[in-house]
């Protein structure tokens, strides 16, 4: 990307760009048809890997879990950051279609940086809550089993409404800087600035980090004596093995819940300190670069999480091998030597069906049964 991602922060820094300076930056825009690609590219993976996960969702009940809520949830929000906020970001900066100067575009770009604002915290929350479930799981399972579809959709409802309104402080002083910018206008964009950078970055990471190690504490500091003195003993020895199954999956879990943590502070961190570093009038020329890869990071969080949920997440997993071949039907047909008893096995939508004929020529089968893959199936895993 050229110098147009440079004016976005600096917009981001006072909430605007004077009409003198878009004028000069629309002077370019024609030209900027690689930025416009890329980010086109972006976008486009985004809604696809996005839409995945909201149709896993949408049509399997065994995945309308307590657990996957927040998960529909972030990928919801991803994928408005694929269909609004790029769009809208490419059309702003890297296209002519909007007036290089005027009232349109200063409120447009004012929008522009609202909405990634809005993506920011509510993303960040999202991975809070996330985590905070799986947390109430391990440490407080009796708590945890109190919560229920209706608990949760009202947590997620309230991160939506106050990430909302937390991203929209700026329009309150909006009057400050168009048409005439007052100097009272970056002060106040400053300590949005740092407001953000404490209770949207670090005190959730300083949450994230807690929980974690509490979790793996919690997890792996059991005592195991009383188990191993009890080796003769049949009941015992499975209880261990259970609980050895059982530690295992909780492992993925948090490893789940780490790499995104890490994911996050790695998309994240460089965006924040950006904007910082505008606030504090750096020298925006040594920033072009940083500002480039901050923005190209923070736009690839949007394709790194669903794919940490659909391909790290045992039953989404599942759920996606099993849409993906439930169409294949396979047939296997075994014919004895006395050539009047088949036996064939069927793959399909419903499950695995068994059909054990005695006699070829009739045609008459009996229905041994079929198995079912539903909810037991998927909705076995906690992680």
């Amino acid at each position: 990307m050229d110098n147009n991602t440079a004016p976005y922060f600096n917009e981001s820094r006072n909430a605007t760009v004077l009409s003198d300076h878009l004028h000069e930056v629309s002077n370019q825009l024609e030209t900027n048809n690689t930025e416009v690609a890329i980010l086109i590219s972006i976008a486009t993976v985004i809604v696809l890997i996005n839409s995945l996960v909201l149709y896993l969702f949408f049509k399997n009940r065994s995945l309308r879990t307590v657990s996957n809520y927040p998960l529909f949830s972030l990928a919801t929000c991803d994928f408005f950051c694929g269909i609004v906020v790029i769009p809208l970001f490419t059309i702003m900066y890297f296209t002519p279609l909007v007036q290089s100067q005027g009232a349109t575009r200063f409120y447009l770009g004012f929008l522009v940086t609202v909405l990634h604002n809005f993506i920011a915290i509510v993303t960040v929350y999202h991975i809070v809550i996330v985590t905070g479930e799986r947390y109430m799981a391990i440490k407080f399972p009796f708590k945890h089993r109190v919560l229920d579809q209706k608990n949760v959709l009202t947590v997620l409802t309230t991160v939506w409404i106050s990430s909302l309104l937390i991203s929209s402080i700026p329009f309150t002083w909006i009057h400050k800087i168009y048409p005439v910018k007052k100097p009272v206008s970056s002060r106040l964009a400053f300590g949005f600035t740092i407001f953000c950078s404490i209770f949207v970055l670090v005190l959730p990471y300083i949450f994230l980090m807690y929980a974690f190690a509490d979790m793996f504490k919690g997890v792996y500091g059991k005592p195991r004596d009383k188990h191993q003195r009890s080796n003769d003993s049949g009941m015992a020895l499975r209880r261990s093995r259970s609980i050895e199954k059982h530690s295992g999956s909780e492992f993925k879990c948090l490893t789940l819940f780490v790499i995104m943590s890490s994911v996050f502070l790695i998309c994240w961190l460089p965006w924040f300190v950006v904007f910082l570093l505008y606030q504090l009038s750096f020298d925006t020329s040594k920033l072009l670069v940083p500002s480039q890869v901050a923005l190209f990071i923070r736009y690839m969080t949007s394709v790194v999480n669903p794919l940490l949920y659909t391909f790290l997440k045992r039953d989404f997993l599942q759920t996606l091998k099993f849409t993906f071949r439930r169409r294949r039907q396979v047939s296997h047909s075994v014919i004895y030597p006395n050539g009047n008893e088949t036996l064939q096995t069927e793959f399909n939508h419903s499950g695995v069906s068994v059909t054990h004929s005695r006699d070829r020529q009739s045609s008459k089968a009996v229905n041994l049964g079929t198995i079912q893959e539903g909810e037991g199936y998927f909705g076995d895993s906690e992680c």
